[in-house]
């Protein structure tokens, strides 16, 4: 056999041995945060190109799951921030409505129209004009009554008596209970003190949605701040029908802890650390 053949021979092997080291060597992928929340409707907004609307809705992603929290008002305002935040409505896998009332119902139809593997959650106790159109469009909501785990580590409380009754979610991350609430009907402090009792904590970590002070004397905004600080709710984003005057009083008494609510605001819990920040505007892809 030739030398020359031999080192032909040996220099092809090393060669083959490269490639296949770097081939074995997989591309690193970015871990998903623990906990990731975007405000998807609200009645303010933090990016020129979404647009505000009266009502309520956040998209939840945690361990795994993708949760729509409320709908809002206007289906079509909804369903464009979803397409703007690149959100496919077919990934997610959950939507549970915290009351009746159209700015936190109405988007829910539409939605499960676009995927209609949606598992949806309403109250019981949702006036039957929920669940007729919801038959229309051949949805068969969970209906609701009593405390439920929805995935592994969020939790309803089911119904919460007011005018109307109410549901909130609590999700249980590695830092501290993150609580997600509607409009408050029945009262932002009788809803924090029923997830204290139900899940048994002392405190919650970070409270986001619609506190319903809108319209609230400055006095009595004062003593529902007090009452929660007193609960031990250590951070908070009032939004929708919190009011002007109360996201102002919030914002003095939280300090720092205060957080700005609004469409394409994004809150991550990810290695035991809480972050907030304003979602980028993503280029979008040529419509062909």
């Amino acid at each position: 056999m030739s030398c020359w053949f031999v080192q032909t021979a040996v220099f092809l092997l090393c060669c083959l041995a490269t490639v296949s080291l770097y081939a074995a060597e997989p591309e690193e992928q970015p871990s998903s945060p623990e906990l990731e929340i975007q405000i998807i409707f609200d009645n303010t907004s933090a990016r020129e190109d979404l647009r505000r609307g009266w009502g309520f809705s956040a998209l939840i992603d945690f361990r795994g799951h993708r949760i729509l929290f409320d709908s809002g008002s206007d289906p079509i305002l909804l369903l464009e921030h979803l397409e703007l935040m690149q959100i496919d409505p077919k990934s997610i896998e959950h939507a549970i409505i915290s009351h009746e009332h159209g700015d936190h119902l109405r988007g829910v139809y539409w939605v499960f129209e676009k995927n209609p593997d949606l598992k949806v959650h309403f109250l019981d106790c949702f006036q039957e004009e929920a669940f007729r159109r919801a038959k229309g469009v051949q949805m068969e909501p969970h209906r609701i009554t009593g405390p439920f785990e929805l995935t592994p580590g969020i939790f309803s409380t089911g119904i919460v008596e007011g005018l109307p009754s109410e549901q909130s979610l609590v999700i249980e991350t590695s830092i501290g209970p993150v609580m997600l609430v509607g409009c408050s009907h029945p009262g932002i402090v009788k809803l924090v003190k029923t997830v204290q009792e139900q899940r048994q904590q002392d405190s919650i970590r970070y409270l986001l949605g619609g506190f319903h002070l809108l319209r609230t004397d400055p006095e009595k905004i004062k003593q529902t701040i007090n009452q929660l600080q007193e609960l031990n709710v250590q951070s908070v984003s009032p939004a929708h029908c919190s009011g002007d005057l109360a996201i102002e009083m919030f914002q003095a008494l939280y300090g720092a802890q205060f957080h700005e609510p609004g469409v394409g605001r994004r809150n991550v819990i990810d290695n035991g650390q809480m972050t907030f920040s304003t979602l980028p505007v993503k280029e979008q892809p040529a419509v062909k």
